[in-house]
């Protein structure tokens, strides 16, 4: 049993979508005071979950922190979803009793989308690795990986940098292709990568082109807080990986290309 189980409690019975206490409010309903960190640190009061007994209160309960204001002592809460309040408790006992189930079904699932339509927040955390210069590094470096990732090829146009991004279950093969194509070499295996990226980003073979990897383990998916490392294995996790990559890009100012491969 945690601590901050009262605050659970009291969240799961609210009925307002907005709840924004005061710390003493909270530290009443805890019955315990608030550690200090709470007091002067923001991060205190993020959405991260996991080990973190405090903010699993809240997020179990169906809530996030939404803004803290901790020069005022204020602590802004949104609801994320109706499952698991008293409001829906209510429901479930009023369709228990119902006459008509069919009623009785279209009003739970209209509750049930009504939390689904809950506005959500999907981030990236990731890292990028060095691999270096692309004609200097070779196709049979141990820094390759083998399986799934994304690589970020970049080099310079003028005095700006441009970058293309490519999302592969091969990142090996992938990088493999462009190496060739910068010695002027075709591909054994026909790989399109290559050539393809040279064109549409317009990069030089003959200038020096640098590269970076995600590789698996070194991307998170967020969604309100909660995260879990992204499977680029998945094709369809590691394209998403490296769109929002791209549009990080985009939104830096960079000139950028994506290829999902």
């Amino acid at each position: 049993m945690s601590k901050y189980d009262p605050l659970r409690e009291h969240l799961s019975r609210l009925e307002d979508v907005v709840w924004a206490p005061k710390l003493n409010e909270l530290e009443e309903i805890l019955g315990t005071c608030l550690p200090k960190s709470a007091r002067e640190h923001r991060t205190w009061w993020a959405n991260s979950g996991g080990s973190l007994v405090h903010q699993n209160s809240w997020l179990d309960a169906g809530w996030r922190v939404e803004r803290t204001d901790l020069m005022r002592d204020v602590i802004v809460f949104r609801r994320l979803r109706i499952g698991g309040t008293v409001a829906v408790a209510r429901a479930a006992v009023s369709e228990k009793h119902s006459k008509n189930p069919k009623r009785a079904a279209e009003k739970r699932l209209a509750k049930e989308m009504a939390a689904l339509r809950q506005p959500a927040t999907v981030t990236l955390r990731s890292e990028w690795e060095l691999l270096g210069e692309v004609q200097n590094t070779p196709c049979s470096s141990s820094s390759i990986p083998q399986q799934g990732g994304v690589l970020r090829f970049a080099a310079m146009e003028g005095d700006s940098v441009v970058t293309g991004i490519v999302a592969t279950l091969a990142v090996s093969r992938a990088y493999r292709g462009l190496r060739l194509e910068m010695k002027g070499l075709d591909a054994e295996d026909d790989s399109r990568i290559g050539p393809e990226l040279i064109e549409r980003a317009g990069f030089d073979p003959a200038a020096p082109i640098e590269c970076d990897v995600v590789k698996p383990g070194n991307a998170w998916l967020l969604t309100d807080g909660r995260g879990r490392k992204a499977n680029l294995d998945d094709q369809s996790e590691c394209y998403l990986v490296a769109q929002l990559l791209y549009l990080q890009e985009l939104q830096s100012g960079r000139k950028s290309t994506l290829l999902l491969r």
